[in-house]
């Protein structure tokens, strides 16, 4: 079997700029990924990445990914299931194939998180959604709600207001403060958009699909679309597995985004870093690479 100096696990902004760094750095290098571009390849408008004063997060992450296939970097679609600790390096196990390393870098990223209310899962597709940028088209002249007070919904609802009649923005807070002031004040001229505080959706109603939202326990509201934008759950389940240290939900690194486990880096969402956000997830990925080059050299592997 072929024994990768890097794998990377997770092909998002940490990810695939950990890879880019590794192929500069003349590593052979293996990408795994469940979904090329990760999350951010999700984000309709990105205002505060350098050098772009607007893009998507589709062509910002294509972007990335054509470097990376630029520079010679191997791109595998796929899903890790297990990474096993050995004498020399880590086995990487997917559903399909196993690989050696000997080091890797955990970048899985996070993923939705839910409302956990009765009929969520079956109304998926059905009225509930997670990506206003995949579906708002769906909504032309439709009514929609946004559940969540941060960036991510109140983008979703500047996005959602541009097709949807009529868009309420649902938060369980008393303000939106915990938002971005330039995001908040663009919103809030849009004529077509209400702002619903201290307001928690308590019930998903509907027969095939959905039809309605009970508010507070008290009162519905009559929707064709559910946009939930509540956070992110870090993909932090292969850590749990090889033993490696969690605050929280989230894994410890060092300055150098080192884990506790020998050989083992992270990087992006899934790490205790506070600011998530693309341009970190970026830095974190550059870290790994060059910490995993390092050590690579001392080793007298290189």
């Amino acid at each position: 079997m072929k024994t990768y100096d890097v794998i990377i696990i997770g092909a998002g902004p940490a990810g695939l700029t950990a890879a880019l760094y590794s192929a500069r750095y003349k590593l052979d290098t293996l990408v795994i990924g469940k979904l090329f571009g990760g999350l951010a390849g999700e984000a309709y408008e990105i205002c505060n990445f350098p050098s772009y004063e607007r893009i998507s997060g589709t062509e910002l992450m294509k972007r990335f990914l054509d470097h990376a296939r630029s520079l010679g970097v191997e791109l595998r679609a796929g899903e890790v299931i297990e990474i096993e600790k050995e004498k020399e390096g880590f086995l990487i196990k997917t559903s399909k194939s196993e690989y050696a390393a000997r080091k890797v870098i955990l970048a899985m990223g996070s993923e939705r998180r839910r409302l956990q209310l009765e009929n969520e899962k079956k109304f998926m597709g059905r009225g509930i959604t997670y990506c206003a940028t995949c579906d708002a088209a769906f909504y032309k002249d439709k009514v929609v709600g946004v559940v969540g007070g941060r960036n991510a919904a109140i983008m979703a609802a500047d996005l959602l207001s541009q097709y949807a009649k009529k868009v309420y923005i649902i938060y369980r807070g008393k303000d939106f403060s915990k938002a971005e002031p330039a995001w908040l004040e663009r919103l809030k001229k849009r004529e077509n958009v209400v702002f619903m505080t201290n307001s928690i959706v308590t019930k998903l109603i509907g027969k095939d699909r959905l039809e309605k939202i009970e508010i507070n326990s008290e009162r519905e509201l009559e929707l064709d679309g559910l946009f939930i934008e509540i956070g992110n759950v870090p993909n932090v389940e292969l850590a749990k597995k090889l033993g490696v240290e969690l605050e929280g939900e989230y894994i410890v690194v060092d300055r150098n985004q080192r884990t506790n486990v020998e050989g083992v880096f992270a990087a992006g969402d899934i790490t205790h870093n506070p600011l998530k956000q693309i341009i970190t997830a970026c830095a974190e990925g550059a870290i790994a690479a060059n910490s995993a080059y390092e050590e690579l050299r001392r080793e007298k592997v290189l």
